[in-house]
């Protein structure tokens, strides 16, 4: 059997690969096309730099793993409270063991431990009917019904019924049989294994992200348990590179950048409610075609800031999130250009947005000004990390003053 070369790195790392062949050359400029990675080639061989996308994915030549450079149990706790659950524990997370697959069996997991909780749930909904079949009912208090004169107590009354075989469990059985196919750990397939029994009855579907959105668009409140499982399972499909049409159950990407983008924005509409969050809102007033001098009848140009943050009707900052170590690093031309352009144009040169990156710990804002002498007040840039670890420790203790105070902080418009 032959033994694949596995490719072990962190984001924004660079290495170089002198042992190749023209099938590994392909597959790593198949990873560039997805933006997975970018590769150059060099007399002593190929270099691969990673950016902000981390994940695993395997193919004839080789496996490439892009371990991220928080741990892996603070990045799932990043997407647990974007998705609404509580990750597994650290002691759950042992029993994955060390490999290759470690992090994409760690988001695996994390479903498990939601269906596992919903299953629970369906044992004490669903009953036993004739033929060994199952029904779930909804339960009625007919003592509190016949108090306030809605019914006697010799009212029939008749229990709604659902057929455990219908499509929300039928896309959990789906999901359950598409991991236990494609993961290599004994835990995994084992504990996958063990929830099957719940679903024996039920048939399977193939897994659309298009339908699996519009079941869960159309819950009703009986099935609001089915929310979490859901949504977070449309994810890991998405991750895992269906909507891409990459190599089912073969590749897991997840990018940082948009994780970190999506984690705050959350945190901000959960913890700051006094202000108003417009989320990536493209505009197109800015940079208009003159209608006589269009002669290809292009559209306008489109702006669209991360996160446009309002108080009381007015704008109050605008932010944009770098996934980048802005502490060794300066802010590039390019992120200064854009954001200096959105507050010049969007703020009218009144407000000083703010570039927020990633930390492990606590350090000062630096303040970059912009020099145009046109301006009536003079703007700022502020870039202010944001440290995660902190933040993380606060959503953990449930400490909700501090995580008040926290995304108070990250949103003031000066020092």
């Amino acid at each position: 059997m032959m033994v694949l070369k596995t490719i072990h790195m962190k984001e924004w790392e660079t290495v170089k690969l002198s042992d190749y062949d023209n099938a590994t050359l392909q597959e790593l400029l198949d990873l560039q096309k997805r933006n997975i990675i970018k590769t150059s080639l060099t007399n002593e061989g190929i270099l691969i730099t990673a950016n902000s996308n981390v994940g695993f994915e395997a193919n004839q030549s080789f496996s490439l793993v892009i371990e991220p450079k928080i741990t892996s149990l603070s990045m799932m706790r990043m997407i647990g409270f974007l998705h609404g659950f509580i990750p597994a524990n650290e002691e759950n997370l042992a029993q994955l063991g060390v490999g290759e697959n470690s992090f994409r069996d760690l988001l695996i997991l994390q479903w498990l431990d939601l269906v596992e909780k919903l299953s629970a749930q369906i044992r004490k909904k669903y009953v036993s009917v004739h033929n060994n079949e199952m029904y779930i009912k909804g339960k009625i208090n007919l003592k509190e019904l016949v108090k306030q004169g809605v019914v006697t107590e010799r009212t029939p009354i008749e229990y709604q019924m659902l057929q455990i075989n219908q499509p929300l469990n039928q896309v959990i059985k789906s999901g359950l049989l598409y991991f236990k196919k494609e993961s290599n750990n004994p835990f995994i397939v084992n504990k996958i294994n063990l929830l099957l029994r719940t679903y024996t009855s039920v048939s399977t579907v193939p897994l659309s992200i298009k339908f699996l959105d519009g079941i869960v668009s159309r819950l009703t409140r009986l099935e609001e348990a089915y929310k979490i499982p859901l949504k977070y399972l449309s994810w890991l499909l998405t991750v895992t590179g269906i909507a891409q049409g990459n190599r089912l159950g073969k590749s897991i990407w997840v990018n940082m950048n948009s994780l970190f983008q999506n984690y705050l924005t959350k945190v901000f509409n959960v913890y700051v409610p006094e202000f108003q969050f417009m989320a990536e809102v493209s505009n197109r007033t800015i940079f208009k075609y003159e209608d006589d001098s269009n002669p290809f009848n292009k559209a306008p140009v489109s702006i669209r800031p991360d996160l446009m943050v309002f108080q009381g009707g007015k704008l109050h900052t605008i932010i944009d999130f770098k996934y980048k170590n802005l502490i060794e690093n300066n802010v590039s031309t390019s992120d200064l250009y854009q954001l200096s352009n959105y507050g010049l144009s969007i703020g009218e040169g009144k407000i000083n947005p703010i570039i927020l990156y990633p930390t492990m710990w606590e350090v000062p804002d630096q303040v970059i000004r912009v020099n145009i002498s046109v301006l009536e007040n003079k703007q700022q840039i502020i870039v202010r990390g944001v440290n995660l670890m902190e933040l993380e420790r606060l959503i953990e203790s449930g400490r909700y003053e501090g995580i008040v105070g926290f995304a108070h902080g990250m949103l003031r418009d000066s020092m």
